[in-house]
């Protein structure tokens, strides 16, 4: 009776142990089916298998070798205590169904019948199968932790129910809003450490102004956008308001390294990134405070703050969210989203995961190719191997482009962004008819005017006009379909408009007297990996100016702030390199000596202080300050 009572022990802690197994399994294969690991289904009838064979070959070693049987088998958490230590490190992500209370050893000397070593074989063949059974869940496992490793496990959110998981997150108590007094205040405040005495004398004497043998010449349009502005301004709230709690940002709140190193000072901290890119989130407690920044965070990251119970301060800019609700209005009508951004932004990656189906494409040259797919004059492998990592999951083009619509990252050139919409449009019109486009292509205006008008500034600033880009194949199109109205043309002139707002925080400026004349080299000034301030490099180089871009003022000038030298990223610089302090330039005597004209812009992510710095810094080479 005894040794009937201790294999029913043994094969009871078994069948814990195993179920145990089996709810981690399932989780882990609904979590990584992508992974190839056996479905619990599978796993459970291999394991039943291996067990009935195991338990048959531990009874005939009982039988043949029972006097050379063990006299006692300790038994520790599940299946012995190097199987538990293993088992709980590669299961470290909640595997606390595997924590067994130690079990006393079994004395098989208290019994010489034959019984207890018939249980005893049983016992060990059952304990034999276990092991066996849990090896693949073992080996998954393993890899699932060492992708935690590497970065922390998000919830993933249905895509077809992102509309209805954001309204509850902004109706739950954890969605912290502050009033109407609370920002007018937290805007008045920041003006006092972003702005400049010296950028603000520019602007009021009509964006142009001479000292000693130096003119500057200010773009009419720049530094922070009212989005930025408001972002910045509510991080700043958002530390006085949760004096004694910890603040963490999803991201950099902007693409600027002063701003956020001023955060930072403030103890607003940001989620570690990995040297793979993926963000460690274990760092994050309940009850802390989470601040979703400017350019947004993607719904999986939402969700998984939710679950975490923090206090969210969502400073996502409102052209932003406008984009997701274009995303979210184009999906409710079973469209696709053709997204004009990189796709590596993280702006992109939050519209993105809004979004069922999604393809990114980057400049116009991938617009034209998608176009001619549509056309049918791409082999579909041939696309297929092109977008394969900037496509949603499953993306299937002979189905997932029948409906579409355009969205863009805001910070792309407004241009092109205009030019890909209407292509894609000429090309459903050409593929199913002008009488049947209202259901296979939506229009929507998500154009962000703040990088508009900085982009239009710096035209004006050289003198030039805005060129838009072309397209052979839009062309073509259009000549074909010369009495064809666009919807994209008719949206083009609606939209959200910010300068008002940005002429009302930095007060009233001086009307220009005189056009700019000559620009001799350009300033820009912002965040190496502001997408928005790249694109105003590259309007000063496309109109042959040579330009410079900062991030700070302390690249300007050297050690002694006086030294005729510069250190700048080159367009040839990726912001991943420029970010790590690679492939930037340095350029001594980049000040000629005399009289100069110096153009002056700023990303839409930069405060007037870090700008007026840099100016004081050139002031002071010339000797002039």
């Amino acid at each position: 009776l005894k040794s009937l009572c201790l294999a029913q022990a043994i094969i009871q802690l078994v069948a814990r142990d195993f179920e145990g197994v089996c709810a981690m399994d399932a989780q882990s294969t609904q979590r990584h089916r992508s992974e190839g690991g056996q479905t619990l289904k599978v796993l459970a009838v291999g394991a039943m298998a291996t067990a009935a064979t195991g338990a048959l070959g531990g009874l005939a070693s009982a039988f043949v070798g029972g006097a050379g049987a063990p006299q006692s088998l300790a038994l520790r958490g599940a299946g012995g205590e190097a199987r538990a230590d293993s088992n709980l490190e590669a299961r470290s992500q909640g595997a606390s169904a595997l924590t067994r209370p130690a079990y006393a050893p079994i004395d098989a000397s208290s019994s010489s019948s034959s019984s207890s070593i018939l249980s005893f074989g049983i016992g060990l063949g059952a304990l034999a199968a276990l092991t066996q059974a849990s090896r693949p869940s073992r080996r998954r496992d393993s890899k699932v932790a060492a992708a935690a490793t590497s970065g922390t496990q998000l919830p993933v959110v249905d895509r077809a129910t992102t509309k209805s998981f954001r309204k509850d997150l902004q109706r739950s108590e954890q969605y912290f809003k502050f009033g109407k007094t609370q920002m007018e205040k937290a805007m008045s405040d920041l003006k006092g450490v972003s702005g400049s005495d010296l950028v603000q004398e520019i602007r009021k004497n009509g964006f142009r102004l001479t000292i000693g043998d130096v003119t500057f010449v200010l773009a009419e349009s720049y530094g922070f956008c009212w989005g930025v502005e408001r972002a910045v301004a509510m991080a700043y709230e958002a530390r006085n308001f949760f004096p004694d709690k910890h603040i963490w940002g999803t991201n950099e709140i902007i693409h600027n390294p002063v701003v956020n190193k001023n955060l930072n000072a403030k103890g607003i901290n940001f989620i570690p990134v990995r040297d793979d890119g993926t963000k460690d989130f274990s760092v994050v407690n309940e009850g802390d405070v989470v601040l979703l920044p400017a350019f947004g965070a993607s719904v999986d990251e939402m969700a998984y703050l939710k679950e975490k119970q923090v206090h969210i301060v969502d400073t996502t800019c409102p052209w932003v969210t406008k984009v997701w609700n274009s995303v979210e209005k184009s999906k409710d009508k079973g469209h696709t989203s053709i997204i004009h951004g990189k796709f590596d932004h993280e702006e992109t990656i939050a519209t993105k995961s809004f979004a069922q189906s999604y393809i990114v494409i980057k400049n116009m040259e991938e617009a034209e190719y998608l176009a001619n797919y549509i056309l049918g004059t791409v082999p579909k492998d041939e696309f297929m191997q092109k977008f394969s990592k900037v496509m949603s999951p499953g993306f299937d083009p002979d189905v997932d482009l029948v409906k579409v619509g355009v969205a863009n990252q805001t910070t792309m050139l407004k241009g092109e962004t205009e030019l890909i919409g209407k292509l894609v449009e000429r090309a459903m019109i050409k593929r199913y008819g002008p009488q049947e486009i209202n259901d296979h292509y939506v229009s929507f205006n998500t154009i962000c005017d703040a990088t508009q008008q900085r982009q239009d500034a710096m035209y004006k600033m050289f003198d030039a006009e805005y060129e838009a880009p072309v397209s052979e194949l839009y062309n073509k199109l259009e000549d074909e379909q010369s009495d064809i109205a666009l919807q994209s043309e008719k949206k083009a002139a609606k939209g959200l408009s910010s300068r008002v707002m940005e002429d009302a925080s930095r007060g009233e400026a001086g009307v220009p007297t005189q056009s700019a004349g000559r620009i001799d080299l350009c300033l820009v000034v912002g965040g190496f990996n502001s997408s928005n301030t790249s694109h105003l490099v590259e309007i000063a180089e496309e109109e042959n100016v040579p330009a410079f871009h900062v991030d700070c003022a302390a690249r300007i000038g050297g050690d002694s702030e006086s030294t005729n030298v510069i250190q700048h990223k080159p367009l040839s610089t990726t912001p991943t390199e420029a970010m790590l302090e690679k492939g930037l330039e340095t350029v001594k005597n980049w000040l000629p000596q005399g009289k100069i004209t110096i153009g002056i812009s700023s990303g839409a992510s930069t405060p007037d202080s870090t700008t007026g710095e840099c100016l004081e810094r050139i002031l002071k080479i010339k000797g002039i300050r």
